[in-house]
């Protein structure tokens, strides 16, 4: 009967490095980081964070057998967690949390890793700085690490969070260790793809954008956040841990505030441009601010037409208010009932009154109301990232924005 279990055992493992897993069903899964994914209860938010973060929801929407979640509040490569630390009697950091945990690692089939925040924002418990080779060589270690106690784990690194400090974004904010935080994450994601690690970045899914996902105004998510990140993640998982843009490339995003049905200067620069650049291999999305009811075969047809590249992607701002977590070239059907502009379940999202709009918040309620280019405003504050490629109309042409 030993030699039986050994051998399924061995055949488990077989299977696991010959077949790409791109689900988690009975799968158990391990979660490595600090407080964005360990669960942060603040006083904006009443729930119970460690319930309902991204990885817990998507290890639901997997159907994962079991997570195990072992990230803790103000952790990260270089540091654990004082009081913790003091009370367990080992070091919370990524590398004593791994040696800890070395039994759960075994039977884990998936981990995912989400550091950095506090490698760029704290130096080392001692005072001292560590550098950004210190924070690559620190990562290899602590994935190597992990490999070499299971060899057959799928590993995960997740970029997170934007962060912001005092209402602006800190992406070239330099941390206390000398290097900005794009520096940081640039860092992390040079090590992840050279140690053949797959990248779950946020950014992808045009999320944590915008102050207005953050609880805290720092680094936190909201709730309502953190179900749009699992639910990313999911996509993520189910499409062999790759997101759209990995899937197809990253888009130069064209800023189109006409209707894009009617000739036009404003068009006719906006499709030059676009085939211009795509002579150099760049892809184009167009974002489009007018209220369409078109469906996907009009804008197949309107592609074809106008003799634009075959992988155009037009994105229409009340479309993605209707369905902002798909991924396909599928449109809803809208439907305009009494000024309210309802989804193709039926949900209403967005209101008209008289010259001001408004949002669905969160089904119940709505948001104050907004001028047209305040909600155009809102729109791309969240929908761009600063990893976007942004053409903007300016004196006649398409120009790119800085």
């Amino acid at each position: 009967m030993q030699v039986k279990s050994k051998i399924k055992e061995l055949l488990k493992k077989f299977v696991k490095c010959k077949v790409p897993q791109n689900n988690w069903a009975n799968m158990n899964v391990i979660v490595f980081g600090d407080s964005i994914v360990a669960g942060q209860e603040l006083i904006r938010e009443e729930t119970p964070y460690r319930d309902v973060v991204y990885a817990k929801l998507a290890a639901y929407y997997l159907h994962a057998h079991k997570l195990e979640n072992f990230a803790e509040t103000g952790t990260g490569q270089f540091k654990g967690q004082h009081n913790l630390d003091r009370l367990a009697g080992w070091t919370h950091s990524f590398e004593g949390s791994i040696e800890y945990y070395k039994q759960e690692i075994k039977q884990a089939d998936v981990a995912l890793i989400a550091y950095g925040n506090n490698d760029w924002k704290q130096p080392n418990p001692d005072g001292s700085q560590h550098s950004l080779t210190e924070v690559k060589d620190k990562l290899r270690q602590n994935i190597n690490h992990i490999r070499a106690i299971n060899h057959h784990i799928q590993l995960v690194g997740v970029i997170e969070t934007l962060a912001f400090r005092k209402h602006q974004p800190a992406w070239y904010l330099e941390g206390p260790n000398g290097f900005t935080y794009a520096d940081m994450v640039a860092a992390y994601i040079v090590v992840y793809e050279e140690q053949n690690v797959a990248v779950f970045d946020i950014r992808d899914y045009h999320l944590g954008n915008h102050i207005d996902e953050y609880v805290d105004d720092r680094d936190h998510f909201t709730l309502a956040i953190h179900k749009q990140i699992a639910k990313s993640l999911t996509d993520f998982v189910k499409h062999g841990y790759q997101s759209p843009v990995q899937r197809f490339g990253e888009t130069d995003k064209y800023i189109f505030t006409g209707n894009l049905f009617e000739d036009s200067k404003m068009r006719q620069e906006l499709f030059a441009a676009i085939k211009s650049n795509a002579q150099q291999g760049k892809r184009a999305e167009i974002l489009w601010f007018e209220l369409s009811m078109v469906t996907a075969d009009e804008i197949v047809d309107f592609i074809k037409v106008n003799d634009l590249p075959e992988d155009t992607k037009i994105t229409n701002i009340y479309q993605y208010y209707a369905a902002p977590l798909r991924y396909d070239v599928e449109l809803d059907d809208l439907t305009l009932v009494d000024n309210v502009l309802l989804n193709a379940h039926q949900i209403p999202f967005i209101k008209f009154d008289a010259d001001m709009i408004l949002r669905s918040l969160d089904g119940e309620k709505w948001s104050e109301p907004l001028t047209k280019s305040a909600f155009n405003d809102l729109w791309i504050n969240h929908y761009v990232s600063l990893k976007d490629q942004i053409w903007t109309w300016q004196d006649g042409h398409y120009v790119k924005s800085k």
